[in-house]
């Protein structure tokens, strides 16, 4: 009687299915992935944009004005000039500024800047991602009035 010796291991096709197939579902997946880790970025921006807008209609009821270009928005978090009408902080919850998602800070200019043709009194704004660079300016995420 003659045995074959039969062999356990995996043949060199298999293999190059199983990584043919990895290869594809991570081509398929992962985009989307990324998509939804962006989307979930960039709506948290949107969120705290809205939060600043708020807080600044607050800030300006109380103070009459809204911050100089100067205080910019730590004066929503901080009564930087000890004025007695400031009822502060407008931003519920923070002790200071908060950063965007991408750990960049938010951008306020008093008058407007880089929304001119949309905003007249101010305008707050984050980057995004790509912190600006090739992005053009309707992408940003921003608000104003």
């Amino acid at each position: 009687m003659n045995f074959a010796k039969k062999s356990s291991a995996f043949s060199m096709i298999e293999i190059l299915v199983v990584v043919f197939i990895i290869g594809l579902l991570a081509t398929l997946v992962g985009p989307n992935v990324m998509k939804l880790m962006t989307g979930g970025q960039t709506s948290a921006a949107k969120s705290m944009v809205t939060s600043f807008k708020a807080a600044l209609a607050d800030y300006r009821m109380d103070m009459g004005a809204l911050p100089s270009q100067r205080e910019g928005l730590q004066a929503l978090v901080q009564n930087i000039n000890n004025n007695p009408k400031w009822n502060g902080p407008y931003l519920e919850g923070q002790t200071e500024v908060p950063k965007d998602p991408w750990s960049n800070d938010y951008v306020y200019n008093r008058p407007p800047q880089v929304f001119t043709s949309k905003y007249k009194t101010y305008e707050v704004f984050s980057y995004g991602s790509d912190e600006g660079q090739d992005t053009p300016q309707n992408k940003w995420i921003a608000s104003g009035s």
